[in-house]
């Protein structure tokens, strides 16, 4: 489709009704052409990047989503979050110590962020023959719709501790009956009776400190659940001691078939759920398997702790003198209402099981973590431990926005050359604008125009002569220039230097006479 007219001086030094006549015929037209070539101008409302000299221009940023060029450098945003040093992200905040608390102000002009969280681990327990592993933690992510200067709170789940070291769960979450904050442990704690390791705590994003006390369920943007703790028992290659996966929306149950189930089984604790903690092992004589709940797991009787989770898992029970079940894996959660393309990915069953020179030689593997397949996975992280005695890997979290509109960059837009039908000596030329910042016309925008395909530029007064429609921020610039003394020639270009203020290009059209 093309449009064709002939423009006469006379007219081209007539009132604006014309030139806002002509842009709001070409805006009115669905899905038209990009570019309008007219007898004597051209109309370009940067549908795409045709039209522009790319080659010529400097520093162009042009946003595809909403047609516009714009003197600003887009600006990546990458935030990581870990209890440990040695992750490097552009703008990482390194977590260390055992308030596992940290926060995030959203950047100015940023109104949705990318949330990416990495559960923990469970840990392992220490019987020199009969060890059995720590579940892997989940994987959850999604996409929030925030405010510039909105302050997010950043949980960083801790690896639930070995049998050795105090058999603790880790840090992250709220246990009300077992921990303190600062400093809160959300996994359940394992038991030296079989012995038993530590579930791992959460990692999450909140508006509040989803370690402190308070916290509630609306206040939760996502989480990650994370893995139980492994115990000892010999039966089954000692698959019956390990501890259950972080979620998914359901954590997984520990024990020899691991299953997104909130149920226990026997001596093994259930995983958490979106409604409830993870059921503890009750079957047996021993001391029960605590429940998990709210943002914690369950402790266990004397076994493998739970890890926390939105809903934390249960936690296990002993079997015999020295045998007991694993504790359940929390679950994870996307399900806030400012929370859109929400996903998680439970964490791998875990086979870590005793090797040592006992009876019950066995092979030795991972806990693998959910999300662990990512290009943005981090390595040492989210995984149930895989060694007798050890600890469950800490989780991470990972924020990433797109600013579209960054630091002031000074930017030059030069059109392609377009042909004229004789020597033009005048010029007029309107730019469809939108201000970011508060902008000084004919300084920080200047228009100018060439007949000799950019050899020479003749500078143009620009006039704000309204907005497009009502206040809708886009406006109208015009003014006009004498090309005559310019060497002569037919090729037009016009020239837009941005520099000092941002604003925004949505289109120029230039006419000739």
């Amino acid at each position: 489709m093309g449009i064709k007219t002939q423009i006469k001086a006379k007219e081209l030094e007539s009132s604006n009704q014309f030139n806002i006549s002509l842009l709001g015929f070409k805006m009115a037209i669905t899905e038209g052409l990009t570019i309008f070539n007219l007898v004597d101008g051209i109309v370009d409302e940067f549908e795409d990047e045709s039209g522009v000299d790319n080659s010529a221009s400097t520093n162009l940023n042009y946003n595809s989503t909403d047609d516009f060029y714009v003197n600003a450098n887009p600006l990546d945003y990458s935030a990581g979050f870990s209890r440990a040093s040695g992750i490097t992200e552009p703008d990482t905040s390194v977590y260390g110590g055992t308030n596992a608390n940290n926060t995030f102000t959203v950047p100015t002009a940023i109104t949705s962020l990318t949330l990416y969280a990495w559960g923990s681990g469970g840990g392992t327990s220490n019987h020199p023959n009969l060890w059995a592993g720590g579940g892997g933690g989940g994987f959850s992510s999604g996409v929030l719709a925030v405010t510039p200067g909105q302050t997010l709170n950043v949980t960083v789940g801790g690896g639930g501790n070995n049998a050795t070291e105090g058999l603790e769960g880790g840090y992250g979450g709220l246990h009300p009956q077992q921990n303190s904050y600062p400093g809160s442990k959300g996994g359940g704690d394992g038991s030296p009776t079989t012995p038993g390791a530590g579930g791992g705590g959460l990692s999450g994003i909140g508006n509040a400190n989803l370690s402190a006390p308070g916290i509630s369920a609306p206040q939760v943007f996502l989480i990650s659940g994370s893995g139980g703790g492994g115990a000892t028992h010999p039966y089954d290659l000692g698959m019956y001691g390990r501890g259950g996966s972080g979620g998914g929306l359901i954590g997984y149950r520990a024990g020899p078939t691991l299953t997104a189930q909130s149920a226990a089984a026997c001596y093994h604790g259930g995983g958490g759920s979106q409604t409830a903690g993870g059921q503890g092992a009750a079957n047996y004589p021993a001391t029960d398997g605590q429940t998990g709940g709210f943002l914690y797991g369950g402790n266990a009787g004397t076994a493998g702790g739970g890890g926390a989770g939105y809903y934390g898992g249960g936690g296990g029970e002993q079997y015999a003198p020295a045998d007991g079940g694993g504790g359940g894996g929390g679950s994870s959660y996307y399900g806030h209402p400012q929370i859109t393309s929400g996903a998680t990915t439970a964490g791998g069953a875990s086979d870590a099981t005793g090797n040592g020179p006992g009876p019950f030689p066995m092979p030795s593997a991972v806990g693998e973590g959910g999300g662990v397949s990512s290009p943005l996975y981090v390595a040492g992280t989210n995984e149930g431990s895989m060694t007798r005695d050890t600890d469950g890997e800490d989780g991470y979290v990972l924020i990433t926005a797109n600013n579209p509109v960054g630091p002031v960059a000074s930017s030059t837009i030069i059109s392609d050359p377009f042909t004229a039908n004789t020597v033009p000596t005048n010029s007029r030329i309107i730019i469809f604008e939108e201000n970011v910042d508060t902008p000084t016309l004919n300084t920080d925008v200047i228009a100018s125009v060439s007949r000799n395909n950019g050899s020479n530029f003749t500078t143009v007064t620009l006039t704000d002569t309204g907005y497009v429609t009502g206040s809708s921020g886009q406006r109208i610039l015009t003014g006009q220039a004498d090309i005559s003394g310019q060497p002569s020639g037919q090729s037009m270009k016009w020239k837009l230097q941005l520099a000092n203020q941002t604003v925004k290009i949505h289109g120029v059209s230039l006419q000739w006479s």
